[in-house]
């Protein structure tokens, strides 16, 4: 069974592997580890130091990014998406700050490599993620770029295949959207339109509720509520995250997920 999942940080196992790269758990991370320039040459340590065996050699101005990309593919296996019963084939495309126009999109790309996905495991996310479309120079772009009033200066992500103009567009309607609070209001407008393309399309999918705030999610008495794992490692108001604790629930979740699946298809997934 050809199994996609759509979700945010929640899903993505972001900050599990803070331990490991640090050498301590943290209480009270936000976003990323990548978030934190104060964290750059751990990140950077350990990245060399795991990758040592198997890297080529790298230009100094790219060693960040490829750090990056490596701790989020490892992170990525320490989510609660892995492990599940590995004959769901699961495709686990959540990202942290992700929104419902970017599932779309994920499910778009999704589909071009390997077509329909037979099951969709949708969850929820943060309403007050930020996403922007931008016109320019003829094209078309997408992103879901963060603004932060502690971290008020532009800077370009040399990750994104987006042009710095583009980029910059987008960092400042982020900025725009935060401070005139639209987020949640765009954020219910288009979940509330990606969840009926799915049921029109007719997709097999199944929703996971981890925040709360999206009435596809909170008045559905068949979604599975994992929202006070998600508090145990959340401290809420303060923003953070308990990144040990974090780790520890991924288990928990991939349970109630997999004896979900075993309900709807009569025993025939295992746990």
């Amino acid at each position: 069974m050809n199994t996609l999942i759509l979700g945010d940080c929640a899903s993505d196992g972001s900050l599990t592997l803070a331990k490991e790269i640090l050498g301590q758990d943290i209480d009270g991370a936000e976003y990323s580890l990548l978030w934190d320039s104060k964290q750059n040459k751990k990140i950077i340590g350990w990245y060399l130091k795991m990758t040592k065996e198997q890297r080529g050699k790298i230009h100094s101005h790219d060693i960040f990014s490829k750090a990056n990309e490596y701790i989020q593919e490892k992170e990525m296996t320490m989510s609660w998406g892995n492990n599940l019963d590995h004959g769901l084939n699961i495709t686990n495309m959540s990202r942290g700050g992700a929104t419902a126009y970017g599932y779309y999109k994920r499910l778009l790309k999704y589909e071009v490599q390997h077509g329909r996905p037979e099951l969709i495991i949708l969850t929820d996310y943060d309403p007050v993620h930020p996403w922007q479309r931008i016109n320019f120079d003829g094209d078309k772009y997408f992103l879901e770029k963060l603004y932060d009033h502690r971290k008020p200066d532009f800077m370009v992500n040399p990750a994104l295949k987006s042009p710095p103009e583009v980029q910059r567009l987008a960092f400042n309607k982020a900025k725009s959207t935060y401070e005139t609070q639209l987020n949640q209001k765009r954020n219910l407008r288009v979940m509330n339109w990606f969840h009926k393309y799915l049921e029109k399309e007719k997709y097999n999918f199944i929703k996971l509720k981890f925040y709360g705030g999206f009435e596809q999610f909170d008045k559905d008495p068949n979604v599975l509520d994992c929202s006070d794992l998600r508090k145990k490692y959340d401290s809420g108001l303060n923003r953070g995250t308990n990144t040990m604790v974090k780790r520890q629930v991924q288990s928990e979740i991939a349970i109630r997920v997999q004896e979900k699946l075993q309900q709807l298809t009569n025993g025939k997934i295992r746990i």
